[in-house]
């Protein structure tokens, strides 16, 4: 018998001598460009790690997302899908990566996420919710500008994943990521699309639209970018490498910016972004 991690993954030496794991894989190919590869993807990785819930999101440049599939109770869907696809998507770091170019490879949410992402107030008063303890994405070619990412998610009462268990899942992802690459473009919805937004724009006109409504005065250029790095989850510093300004400038910004909402928190300027969902145009 494979020798099991503490999560109930198999062991990146052995696992590969397993039949059941050939077994799998062989169906795994079999689903290409059917209804039924997203469950076999997900029975595929469970041959090499232990997860509660996954889900994958097509992202295309800043439109919304779209959720391909998924293993939620109605009440984790709410939160993971429905909220998600209508605003904090924006400053999700596995969106931000797509966006940024990310398009193959194995990536724990932490390594893509801001400085400060885990002290963010999205962190704190969405992700948080959301319930998970640890994330494990897995970035696909798509048609075109797509990108999918199958997430694998653990609840809080599983430990995070394992340096093992990554590097058994990196191991397979040159293999899985193209088959995977290869169902997904035969998907009807993520064929000949192009981006028809603009990261920028969006942005601004979600923050300004929530502004207008509540009557408070509209953000420069400038200080739209720094709200949306704030939101995001980076630092001062982060913002300034980022920008090209300094930190002390972003600071200045910052105080601005909070002088205009009326506001003293990143608490409350979470609050009035998420007042304006994001919208397709």
């Amino acid at each position: 018998m494979a020798k099991e991690t503490k999560a109930g993954g198999t062991s990146a030496n052995n696992f590969l001598l397993q039949p059941q794991w050939y077994v799998q894989l062989g169906e795994l190919v079999s689903q290409v460009g059917e209804e039924g590869f997203s469950d076999a993807l997900a029975a595929t990785l469970r041959h090499l790690t232990q997860f509660d819930y996954t889900v994958t999101f097509a992202y295309n440049g800043p439109d919304v997302p779209l959720c391909l599939h998924h293993t939620f109770p109605p009440e984790q869907y709410a939160i993971h899908v429905t909220e998600y696809e209508v605003g904090p998507y924006f400053l999700d770091p596995l969106y931000k990566a797509s966006l940024d170019g990310m398009r193959s490879g194995i990536f724990r949410l932490g390594d893509v996420a801001p400085d400060q992402f885990y002290k963010s107030e999205y962190y704190r008063s969405y992700y948080v919710q959301t319930g998970p303890v640890d994330e494990v994405a897995m970035f696909i070619p798509g048609n075109e500008s797509w990108t999918i990412v199958t997430s694998l998610m653990r609840r809080h009462s599983q430990p995070a994943f394992s340096s093992r268990e990554l590097r058994t899942l990196r191991c397979v992802e040159p293999l899985l990521g193209k088959i995977a690459e290869a169902h997904w473009r035969t998907d009807p919805r993520l064929k000949a699309a192009k981006p028809v937004q603009d990261e920028k724009e969006v942005l601004r006109r979600t923050v300004q639209d929530a502004l207008a409504r509540l009557g408070m005065p509209a953000l420069t250029p400038r200080e739209t970018e720094v709200v949306g790095l704030v939101l995001q989850g980076h630092s001062s510093e982060s913002i300034s490498n980022i920008l090209g300004i300094s930190a002390g400038t972003v600071r200045i910004h910052r105080k601005n910016v909070y002088a205009k909402m009326r506001i003293s928190s990143q608490r409350e300027l979470f609050s009035i972004f998420m007042q304006s969902p994001i919208s397709a145009g």
